[in-house]
């Protein structure tokens, strides 16, 4: 009868994941960021013809924006892309896909690692709502990917220590794919390889074939990262490095003069902030794409059950509570080592410990006392909460959060591409590159072969280049040197500006405007003009 409960539950909890994962894929978020559309892109040209957008054959790593794009998440949209065409709900599909697949293999996971399937019911019900989560899957996030094949990683492990042996090079496979992935599964997955090398050695080595296999699936990805070691993510680090100002204004480096020490200060200081409860469970993180503000990064009753997870964990003293004790620790780090503020997207791994210890806190809370009564009581005290939480959450995030965070969204570029499209007589069209790497949405929204983009396309040499890395290509101007107060009124050639741009134009009473685009809320967003002679 239980097992039936719960298989009955696991299928409720699967198709509501599916179901808000999936519910205006492509409106909410409200556009594609730049992100969204250069792996988009390089995934139709993938498809197509086998290059990137810079002509390289089925590269490991995608050069794009000059910060070397994993490959996991281009290739699979690619499949997508291949059958189904290129728009933006095929391209956030495939992560919107993963994130359910993720919400199942959390649920054998925890049901596997601690042998309790209401706790991995419980630990599929908090994820399959989790704010931080559906953030994470509604978008073509790297770091999605990373999650999914960490936890898929995981996964086919514990079933391997089910004496499914052949399940052990499959989840090396996974923990490879992970680290692929993102670049912060690069400080997470080989600590959790060793440390599993290290608990479960003896079941690891008893089969000498499937040893072998194993060590070939890694030795596999080692080859690849020695092939193109850019996959280590050095390109990320030099843009996200610490300015040597704020190394020298640290404490510990106006008294050591030590400018190691210094960065070391920069991130204990940042990772620290991490375990904020008003991080954690109040306000998330503050830049609008990577969470909806105004809610945690977990929902407010997670923090009781995060807590009894850990103390569950302590008292239990098993190597489970050394891996979530492990995961724990160092999830936090990726994103502290760039310091500033907390970014969810590269602490994302926090998402799977607060999941897993939530779901296992959950399940004590619950089976606690043996009295049916006080039973379906304490369930009633987590549920209520819960679901009056995700409720709120939920409805804002569908309703409101778009129109409000549009800008941050890049929205407005595909209406812009849309409009100069319909109008083939415009003889060249410049664009303000306020937005950051504009020429991304024309290649995307046009379709635009990779043979007919490598014929044209002029880069940015300047030292900006990372924030706009097209200067042109066809007639698209992007920034590179334009004097967008000074444009020239001349017919055929369209403007395209932000409205302080075009209250500041020298020719204002010359143009005509062509088309105003706004944001959903009503706020003016672009200006297209035109000379009016």
């Amino acid at each position: 009868m239980k097992n039936r409960i719960y298989g009955i539950l696991l299928v409720v909890i699967i198709i509501a994941s599916f179901f808000l994962r999936i519910y205006k894929l492509n409106e909410v978020p409200p556009s594609l960021n730049w992100d969204e559309a250069a792996a988009g892109y390089n995934a139709y040209t993938i498809a197509n013809w086998g290059v990137d957008e810079y002509g390289n054959k089925f590269p490991i790593v995608f050069k794009s924006f000059g910060d070397d794009k994993h490959p996991v998440h281009i290739y699979i949209t690619a499949l997508f892309v291949k059958y189904f065409g290129l728009n933006e709900f095929i391209t956030r599909f495939p992560s919107a896909l993963f994130g359910v697949l993720t919400v199942i293999a959390i649920y054998i996971l925890v049901s596997k690692m601690l042998n309790n399937r209401l706790a991995g019911i419980l630990s599929a019900l908090i994820f399959a709502i989790s704010p931080y989560h559906l953030q994470l899957s509604r978008g073509l996030w790297e770091a999605n990917f990373a999650i999914a094949f960490y936890i898929f990683g995981l996964m086919f492990f514990y079933i391997f220590l089910e004496k499914r042996k052949w399940m052990l090079p499959i989840s090396m496979f996974c923990f490879g794919l992970s680290f692929f992935s993102y670049h912060s599964s690069k400080v997470i997955v080989p600590p959790t390889l060793i440390l599993l090398a290290i608990l479960y050695l003896k079941k690891i080595v008893s089969n000498k074939k499937v040893l072998v296999v194993s060590i070939l699936v890694l030795a596999l990805f080692t080859g690849l990262t020695i092939k193109d070691p850019k996959i280590l993510g050095f390109a990320r680090v030099e843009q996200n490095k610490f300015q040597k100002t704020d190394i020298q204004k640290t404490r510990i480096y106006q008294k050591t003069n030590s400018e190691i020490l210094g960065k070391a200060e920069i991130v204990f200081n940042s990772y620290k902030t991490y375990f904020y409860p008003t991080y954690l469970f109040v306000f998330g993180d503050k830049n609008p794409r990577n969470a909806v503000n105004g809610f945690g990064q977990f929902y407010k009753i997670d923090a009781l059950l995060i807590l009894l997870g850990m103390v569950a964990l302590i008292i239990k003293r098993s190597k489970e509570s050394l891996l979530m004790a492990m995961l724990l620790i160092l999830s936090p780090l990726p994103g502290a080592l760039t310091g500033g503020p907390q970014n969810a997207i590269r602490a994302c791994f926090m998402l799977v410990t607060g999941i897993i210890l939530s779901g296992i806190g959950g399940e004590k809370l619950i089976t606690l006392v043996k009295n049916k009564y006080w039973y379906i009581t304490i369930s009633v005290l987590i549920f209520v909460p819960l679901f009056w939480e995700s409720r709120g959450y939920i409805k804002y995030y569908y309703t409101e959060y778009g129109q409000k965070n549009a800008i941050e969204w890049q929205y407005g570029m595909k209406e812009i591409v849309n409009y100069v499209n319909d109008n083939p007589r415009f003889a060249q069209i410049y664009i303000d590159n306020i937005r950051q790497q504009p020429y991304i949405f024309f290649l995307y929204y046009l379709k635009t072969p990779a043979s007919e983009l490598l014929k044209s396309v002029r880069y940015d040499q300047s030292e900006a280049k990372s924030y706009n890395t097209v200067v042109s290509f066809d007639k698209y101007m992007f920034g590179g040197g334009w004097d967008i107060v000074m444009s020239y009124p001349n017919f055929g050639v369209v403007y395209v500006m932000t409205p302080s741009y075009y209250g500041g134009l020298y020719y204002k009473e010359q143009f005509k405007i062509k088309k105003l685009i706004k944001y959903p809320d009503g706020n003016d967003a672009f200006y297209i003009v035109e000379g009016s002679q």
